[in-house]
């Protein structure tokens, strides 16, 4: 089988998206910048085995890690209202999803969603969206 250009440079980017971020996770985990510890984490980083699932495309990866880092700055303001004014009232939503069968993708949609206070993923419904626990504030009469 010959692996054409486009697909190589594609399979090249999502390897190091996905390093960078096995990388980026050792670095939250063990929280030293030494280069011994780099060594270790990069080491980690590639030897770990890989999944064996459909390659998503570089462009969605980058888009799913954009809306993690996005919703991080909400979840700090959302707890802070949350501190301010208690969220009481719970109810089952439906949220969708980029449809992508990557795990690497799967797994930062579900962290984004966990990511926001008052929210936790469920699980995935057969059409692809999930399916989200909220706590909400109470409507005033």
């Amino acid at each position: 089988m010959v692996i054409g250009p486009r697909l190589r440079l594609r399979r090249a980017a999502s390897w190091g998206l996905t390093t960078g971020f096995r990388l980026g996770l050792w670095f939250l985990l063990t929280a030293d910048g030494g280069r011994f510890n780099l060594m270790v984490g990069l080491a980690l980083a590639v030897l770990l085995p890989r999944a064996r699932t459909r390659l998503a495309s570089p462009w969605l990866l980058l888009q799913s890690l954009g809306a993690v880092v996005l919703s991080i700055p909400q979840a700090y303001a959302e707890a802070v209202v949350m501190v301010v004014r208690p969220h009481r009232r719970e109810r089952l939503t439906s949220l969708g999803s980029s449809g992508s069968q990557s795990s690497l993708v799967v797994f930062l949609e579900v962290f984004r969603i966990t990511l926001t206070p008052l929210t936790i993923a469920l699980g995935r419904r057969p059409d692809g969206s999930y399916l989200v626990h909220e706590l909400g504030r109470e409507r005033r009469p």
